[in-house]
């Protein structure tokens, strides 16, 4: 079988990524309420037939309104994205400018400049947190010092401690002359770059769609949903019932999408994986730190005197 029809197979069959569990108490109302209409119609109360019920809301205004309401929720999804995926970008640059640009003069250094590396990936752990307005977890005590994990047990906004924390090295080794002007400006550019992606991310959580513009949108869908059954009695009978369960599901699904993707940084199917990109952004690092620790070890081996054979 073709794998493509595979995928799509089992893309219907997920409703772990669906709507349906969202919107299935919208479908069941509608449907009992049009199942209430034929059965009185069918009794003979030919009055609830109502045809002119279709002109209360025209389906060109409920569906222009629908449009804007998904497009506009997944703008800030999309944007998400872009910021969730560039943080992974900068916060690479930044560790790899560290362990290239920083010298090693002292036993201290390497450490030191291995921390700080492992700090880039902790911004990304914490930032993660911050956005789902949690407290710092076990992974994140992995990456830190003990005094660093109570710091952050306390701190209003976790992502920017560790930026401090980042910054305050990188002003170190300046002052310390480990990295000239042109270093420091560049490492200092791309803690900016992470700041201001953590304040673009700020903005998309804290700015939700109007509740009034939410809530207008609902009600609409609900009149137009229990006008259906008055206008469509007569011509569908029992075939009613069902017809107004899909239209229910495909309008009251529209706008669970776009409630859905609206907060593109929490655990739904759909949101960003966000911890999955921490995680990729701690393993690139973990192995820019292998590569430099095996390529230091090739050139001590390289600088040990050679043996004359008896």
């Amino acid at each position: 079988m073709n794998p493509e029809h595979n995928n799509w197979l089992k893309s219907v069959l997920n409703l772990r990524s669906s709507v349906i569990p969202a919107i299935k108490q919208q479908v069941f109302l509608s449907m009992i309420f049009a199942l209430l209409i034929t059965l009185s119609y069918q009794r003979g109360f030919h009055s609830f037939h109502q045809p002119a019920l279709a002109g209360l809301i025209p389906g060109i205004v409920l569906g222009l309104l629908l449009v804007f309401r998904t497009n506009t929720a997944y703008e800030r999804f999309w944007e998400g994205w872009k910021l969730a995926g560039a943080l992974v970008f900068t916060g690479r640059n930044l560790a790899r400018k560290i362990l290239i640009n920083v010298p090693q003069k002292s036993l201290e250094d390497f450490p030191a400049k291995i921390t700080h590396m492992r700090l880039v990936g902790g911004f990304y752990t914490a930032f993660n947190l911050h956005l789902r307005r949690e407290s710092v977890n076990d992974r994140l005590k992995e990456i830190v010092s003990p005094d660093q994990y109570a710091e952050l047990q306390t701190a209003t906004n976790m992502p920017l401690k560790i930026a401090k924390w980042l910054s305050d090295y990188i002003d170190k080794l300046y002052n310390q002359k480990y990295i000239d002007t042109i270093q420091l400006e560049a490492h200092n550019k791309l803690l900016d770059q992470l700041v201001e992606i953590l304040s673009c991310c700020e903005r998309i959580l804290a700015a939700p769609m109007p509740n009034a513009y939410s809530t207008h949108l609902r009600h609409l869908l609900i009149l137009y949903c229990f006008a259906l059954p008055f206008q469509l009695v007569k011509d569908l009978h029992w075939w009613t019932i069902p017809t107004v369960g899909i239209v229910t599901f495909a309008l009251f699904g529209i706008e669970a999408i776009g409630l859905e993707i609206e907060n593109p940084f929490g655990y739904d199917a759909n949101d960003i994986p966000l911890d999955n990109l921490a995680k990729k952004l701690q393993n690139d690092i973990e192995q820019l730190i292998d590569s430099h620790t095996s390529r230091d070890s090739l050139e001590e081996l390289l600088k040990l005197p050679s043996t004359q054979e008896n």
